[in-house]
């Protein structure tokens, strides 16, 4: 998952799908032991879809559950492949290279962002990450001054080898780790005004899952993520068709 920046791996047995194993999955051990097994960790998927299945439909289904990554099996749970929200994103691009536009960010950002600061404990993020569901955070300066100074999330926890954060106390012998130690710096992000199509081509690039929305300032005052570009892609067919 570090070295591939995967979010999701199959776990499979005689070729068939018995579970997935997440990067929240890895980051939520609490055992002290060393040798923790995928079995121990692994989830049951939430969904899973046939080679048959219709396209559309899926993106849809994946949407409406938030899965970004879901497993592909034929008859008798027979393992396929992996089907991923970014295979969508880079339809939306070659779809619309010509005109570059699915629509501004302002349409389809998300307006009310939560946040972390430099000197948040790791324990106190992981525990937003559990609570909000999110994998990552646009890091402030502050909660007065909200200029966007980088991004954390869970590739970067594993990245640092922050791993069993439950173990971890605020006032434990390690709770002077802040989110300033494994933030990435300087964080990519966009304006209001930039297309949604632009702001694809970053995610692509750059393997990224949400892009923090500044104003001229550097303030943020929103985040789009990959779901984000899937919808606007979804209306602008429409539109086309």
């Amino acid at each position: 998952m570090r070295d591939l920046g995967l979010r999701m791996i199959p776990v499979v047995e005689e070729g068939k799908v018995i579970g997935v194993v997440t990067r929240e999955n890895v980051l939520s051990v609490t055992s002290t032991r060393s040798n923790v097994l995928v079995g121990d960790v692994m989830d049951s998927p939430r969904v899973v879809f046939e080679p048959s299945e219709d396209l559309w439909t899926a993106l849809k289904v994946m949407l409406e559950l938030d899965e970004w990554y879901v497993p592909v099996v034929s008859a008798g749970n027979i393992y396929e492949g992996v089907l991923e929200i970014d295979s969508f994103i880079r339809s939306a691009l070659a779809e619309f290279a010509d005109s570059q536009s699915l629509g501004p960010l302002r349409d389809y950002m998300t307006t009310n962002v939560e946040y972390v600061t430099p000197d948040d404990s790791i324990a106190r993020l992981w525990r937003k990450m559990v609570k909000t569901k999110y994998a990552g955070f646009p890091v402030v300066r502050g909660d007065r001054d909200v200029k966007v100074i980088g991004v954390i999330t869970q590739h970067d926890l594993l990245k640092k080898g922050y791993t069993r954060i439950e173990l971890e106390s605020e006032s434990g012998p390690r709770s002077s780790i802040r989110v300033r130690e494994a933030m990435t710096t300087p964080a990519i992000t966009a304006t209001e005004s930039d297309s949604v199509y632009r702001v694809a081509e970053i995610m692509t690039r750059n393997n990224i899952g949400r892009i923090p929305v500044v104003d001229h300032r550097g303030s943020l005052v929103g985040i789009v993520d990959r779901s984000d570009v899937c919808r606007a892609y979804i209306r602008a067919r429409s539109v086309r068709e």
